[in-house]
């Protein structure tokens, strides 16, 4: 498979965008629950109540496992973007580190900074602090490094959905190095993943430790390899491009339904359906329409600034509402409400601050 096609590394990926956003609303919809929160307590509630539970089952279910797919796109667009340069010695790490620096770090400092001082005022008022109770000096220091999920923390802290973008970064910079001394092969990313598994499980069996970044690292170079077979099913037929695609759908469909009978749990099937479903949208093909197209794109632009602004603004309207969140949560228009704020915030975060933060910083090395 490597090498069968030529990759255009500046192209957009436009089928992923789509995907990478219902990550990002499953995330939203799943810590919807979080304004049942008193302190670092829930309370229990009643799913039946749920605002559109009929329609957003799924995401009050599973929308924590849009992680796992953001981690398996994440492996897919890094190939596929990255993976040739790194290969041939085209790409320095300083270059690469730049890149993911000034893409990530900017919004993650800002809201860590948010969240601390929201945090200080709720402690203030109720004694505890909100959701996240690990708030401490050593915590801070962790994830102004971004080191928050290395393995070093005691568990989530400040703005706790951090974490999984903490533990990325650390599988990047696996990723660089093995690819630059190994290559960008599908056998090295196969190789990758069984030594991050094997790792994991040694780490566990011999000394009781659980290395916190390895289910990025799974899910990451799943993601390289569904790339590695995107490029040579790019080779066959339009027919038998047409069968592999029918082939991700029958998976994905008994995914479903063995997950929906509570047959198996998704944290295993999601090791297939979820590289299948990235696999799915490539095959497709991606919508001929400009106007699709920059809905799209404007979609995937939303979702990591979705993703690191929706706690805070879930700890501001609990400072400013006080229990009276409690109440509204079962309310479709507090739902609406609170999704629509965080997507429209995201938009304004992505054009004023995330994208000139990015820029400002790479013009600053050039």
């Amino acid at each position: 498979m490597n090498g069968m096609t030529r990759r255009d590394p500046g192209k957009r990926l436009i089928g992923l965008e789509l995907l990478r956003f219902l990550a990002a609303v499953g995330v939203l919809v799943w810590h919807y629950q979080h304004f049942l929160f008193v302190g670092s307590v829930q309370t229990s509630p009643d799913w039946n109540r749920m605002p559109f539970y009929w329609l957003l089952t799924p995401f009050y279910s599973y929308g924590y496992a849009g992680v796992e797919l953001f981690w398996c796109l994440s492996g897919f667009i890094f190939t596929w973007k990255y993976g040739a340069a790194i290969g041939r010695a085209g790409l320095s790490f300083g270059r690469f580190a730049l890149l993911r620096f000034s893409r990530l770090y900017p919004l993650h400092l800002l809201t860590l900074l948010i969240v601390a001082a929201l945090q200080w005022i709720y402690f203030t008022r109720h004694g505890q602090t909100f959701v996240y109770v690990l708030n401490d000096i050593p915590h801070f220091v962790m994830n102004v490094f971004f080191a928050n999920y290395w393995g070093f923390q005691s568990g989530e802290s400040f703005n706790g959905p951090s974490w999984s973008v903490s533990a990325e970064v650390l599988i990047y910079v696996i990723f660089f190095w093995v690819t630059r001394y190994a290559g960008a092969g599908w056998r090295v990313d196969l190789l990758a993943l069984a030594g991050i598994t094997v790792a994991a499980w040694l780490a566990k069996a011999a000394f009781g430790i659980k290395l916190s970044f390895s289910g990025a690292g799974t899910f990451f170079y799943l993601g390289a390899l569904t790339c590695h077979l995107n490029d040579w099913v790019a080779t066959l037929r339009r027919s038998s491009q047409g069968r592999v695609a029918m082939g991700c759908v029958a998976l994905i469909t008994v995914s479903v339904m063995l997950v929906a009978t509570h047959a198996l749990k998704i944290a295993g099937v999601s090791l297939a359906m979820f590289p299948a479903a990235v696999l799915l949208v490539q095959v497709g093909g991606a919508p001929d329409g400009q106007r699709a197209k920059t809905w799209l794109t404007n979609l995937g632009n939303l979702t990591y600034a979705s993703y690191m602004i929706h706690f805070p603004m879930q700890l501001a309207v609990v400072l400013v509402l006080g229990d009276v969140a409690q109440s509204l949560i079962y309310s479709g228009w507090f739902l609406i409400a609170y999704l629509g704020s965080v997507l429209a915030l995201a938009v304004c975060v992505f054009r004023w601050i995330e994208r000139p933060a990015q820029d400002w910083l790479r013009r600053q090395v050039r």
